[in-house]
């Protein structure tokens, strides 16, 4: 069961999460998602499908908490919900496939 809380922006959200590291999945990455070493506590920041991030929201993060899923040369990106797919199910199997009980 999933639990989902609309936030307000992006602000309140980050203020209300206190995520360990911010990190924003985006086509200028400085390195691949799966070399990417998830901890606990990390929150993924996805951007739209047509436009990415705002620019204003990607300067605020450290070059090193942007990555970017590697696509073929002459290749689009993968849409939203399976670019999500792919690094959530990264950092869960970095993590063992913990089971986390919802309370």
């Amino acid at each position: 069961m999933a639990c989902v809380h609309e936030h307000r922006d992006l602000e309140s959200c980050v203020r209300e999460l206190q995520p360990r590291r911010l990190l924003a999945v985006e086509t200028g990455g400085s390195r691949s998602y799966a070399e990417l070493r998830y901890a606990p506590g990390d929150a993924l920041l996805f951007g739209r499908e047509t436009t990415g991030l705002p620019a204003a929201v990607i300067a605020t993060l450290p070059p090193e908490h942007l990555v970017r899923i590697p696509m073929r040369p002459g290749n689009r990106s993968l849409n939203l919900s399976n670019a999500v797919a792919l690094v959530v199910y990264e950092a869960w199997r970095q993590q063992g496939f913990a089971m986390e009980e919802n309370p």
